[in-house]
């Protein structure tokens, strides 16, 4: 006898696992998927005001940090509600049917304020007057034609109130 123990030879197994790679492949689709879904919700379904002058919009405009859409519309349309005025084709005046959204999260004209404050910290200019730091982020303001001008008034008010002074107000062209 030998001092050595023979015992069973051990064989390795050389099979590839496809499980997790499956599983990262499904995450993968899930994140490409999702984060396409988020860019096209910047724009809300608006029926915008119509304008003989109005200017055509940059199709080289990069967006991101140099402009933020602030989309003003009727929630009831959207939430499944229905408001018996607007349905007929009507001006709805009731406040509280009109929601503000900001890359697709609704704020109201209490709640608006802080998201301006936090899309007018993105970029701030240089501050050389010594007062409030202004932001050069442009805000594009989207509001439905029917909607009643005090609440873009306020939306406007609230740009100020933070910094944001490029401010523009989207028109479509009338049918020909």
């Amino acid at each position: 006898m030998s001092g050595r123990f023979a015992g069973p030879e051990a064989e390795e197994s050389v099979a590839c696992n496809l499980i997790p790679m499956i599983d990262i492949m499904f995450l993968l689709l899930l994140f490409f998927m999702l984060g396409a879904d988020m860019s096209q919700r910047e724009l809300e379904d608006v029926e915008l005001p119509k304008a003989d002058m109005v200017a055509q919009d940059d199709p080289t405009f990069e967006q991101g940090e140099k402009r933020s859409n602030v989309n003003i519309f009727h929630t009831h349309t959207s939430s499944g509600f229905t408001c018996a005025t607007h349905a007929a084709g009507g001006i709805c005046r009731d406040m509280a049917h009109w929601a503000i959204a900001i890359r697709s999260n609704e704020y109201t004209l209490q709640t608006i304020g802080p998201a301006l404050k936090e899309v007018a910290q993105i970029s701030l200019e240089d501050d050389t007057t010594g007062g409030q730091r202004l932001s050069k982020v442009e805000v594009m303001i989207r509001a439905d034609r029917n909607a009643p001008y005090g609440f873009i008034q306020r939306v406007i008010e609230s740009c100020g109130a933070v910094g944001l002074y490029k401010i523009a107000v989207a028109a479509a062209r009338p049918d020909a």
